[in-house]
């Protein structure tokens, strides 16, 4: 499978995927029933073009190129079966060649152009050297997530990561060795994560962890994990270690960017007590847009 086809195929749903070939092949069909019946005097399955662009945008070039194939089997065969008469017998076949020729360059397009919008999105919301979300895209779930337990009243818990004397393994070993470091972070916390967690780097040394709908026991057992996991992708990065806070809410208290604020202050409360732990406190709204934090 080709990277176009795989990178749209990743990002489409199935059954997006499977009706849209049902369509296409359906209306395929029908053009093909068309010109046979009207003796391939009109030219309907020149539409054909259509169901192939929507295809290809949604399944991928391959999927347009073989519904391509078929839109050129089923011009080929109505202009054979039709009454039309021809200067040649090899004239329907070269038809039929040249409109797969034309739709099939029309679906590498369509695909094209859907993967790289695709990927220009992509590129706008993640972090170019991890891969994960961003800093905007975070704060864009984050806000979602939050709104979202005010209405229905569901815990959520926000972790902010920063990594200890990242600067001194910088300076002692290079910036390459940075960048290792900060990979080798994200994909050990990705792996420690459950699939509903929002995973960011939020610039420099720094990232987050929203997790949402989780019991406070649960936040405290994910922040353990965390730390495991930041400290087994840290061993081979000395003198890097991780300080981390957890702040977990009964339900949203305030904004977002508060509630993540709350996690930033007890990360630094770690900083300031010697580097290297992770800690977690409880945060229950008293009002709305107003919190009261309570000691562990």
């Amino acid at each position: 499978m080709s990277d176009t086809s795989a990178f749209l195929t990743r990002n489409t749903p199935p059954r997006l995927r499977l009706a849209a070939w049902f369509v296409g092949a359906l209306t395929i069909a029908a053009l093909g029933f068309l010109r046979t019946a009207t003796d391939a005097e009109y030219i309907f399955a020149s539409a054909a073009i259509l169901p192939v662009a929507v295809v290809a945008w949604v399944g991928g070039r391959r999927d347009g190129i073989i519904l391509s194939l078929l839109a050129a089997i089923m011009w080929t065969s109505a202009d054979t079966f039709s009454q039309r008469q021809f200067s040649a017998e090899w004239i329907p076949f070269v038809n039929g060649l040249t409109h797969f020729v034309t739709n099939a360059f029309v679906a590498h397009l369509t695909a094209r152009v859907r993967t790289l919008l695709e990927r220009e999105r992509e590129i706008a919301s993640h972090d170019a050297l991890t891969g994960l979300l961003n800093r905007r895209a975070f704060f864009e779930a984050g806000d979602a997530e939050a709104n979202r337990s005010r209405r229905y009243g569901h815990p959520l818990a926000v972790a902010f990561l920063d990594l200890d004397d990242f600067k001194r393994l910088n300076d002692s070993q290079g910036h390459e060795a940075g960048d290792r470091a900060l990979k080798s972070v994200a994909k050990g916390l990705y792996g420690s994560l459950r699939t509903t967690d929002r995973l960011a780097r939020l610039g420099g040394d720094e990232f987050a962890v929203l997790l949402p709908e989780i019991s406070y026991d649960a936040a405290t057992n994910a922040g353990n994990k965390i730390a495991a996991a930041m400290q087994a992708a840290l061993k081979e990065f000395p003198p890097t270690s991780a300080s981390i806070g957890v702040a977990w809410f009964e339900s949203a208290a305030g904004d977002f960017p508060a509630m993540l604020d709350a996690a930033d202050a007890l990360m630094y409360e770690i900083k300031q007590a010697g580097k290297h732990g992770m800690r977690i406190q409880r945060f229950a709204p008293l009002a709305p847009d107003r919190s009261q934090r309570e000691s562990q």
